[in-house]
């Protein structure tokens, strides 16, 4: 029961990620595709960000396991791997076809801007609230362990 929840758990982590990155890669689309004057989405484009967004979530997860600290190592891994997933999407699967080199610039601004606000949030704004929360515990359990 325990390796249960413990894949459960991962997996209901590895899916909200996905989600994140497949919403940001589909909006992303649909600004193109307003610029562009269209106002649909093939359903193979959306199947193709799903399927990178949960590739690289899986991976994700796999860098950046829950117990284990984020190091500069793992950090640039993360970064390789999402330009390689996302540029390499894009490119691959024809996502933005048709775009001038100065649009393929800014989107590539976009998405390192976006992949640093995600590395930012995860490695230290959560750990910030992780050790208020930890701190908060102790000395809950002073106060109470006081009554003794």
């Amino acid at each position: 029961m325990k390796a249960f929840l413990k894949i459960y758990r991962w997996s209901m982590e590895m899916k909200l990620r996905m989600a994140l990155y497949t919403f940001v890669a589909i909006f992303i689309k649909i600004v193109f595709n307003l610029l562009q004057g269209e106002n649909t989405i093939e359903i193979t484009e959306l199947l193709s960000m799903w399927g990178i967004s949960l590739l690289f979530a899986i991976a994700e997860t796999v860098i950046f396991p829950g117990e284990r600290d984020c190091t500069k190592w793992r950090s640039f891994l993360w970064l390789i791997l999402a330009n390689i997933c996302f540029a390499g999407g894009a490119v691959l699967f024809k996502w933005f076809a048709g775009i001038p080199v100065w649009g393929g610039v800014l989107l590539l601004l976009l998405l390192e801007l976006g992949l640093g606000m995600m590395w930012f949030g995860d490695r230290f704004v959560l750990k910030m609230d992780s050790a208020q929360l930890t701190q908060m515990l102790k000395d809950y359990q002073q106060r109470n362990n006081s009554w003794d």
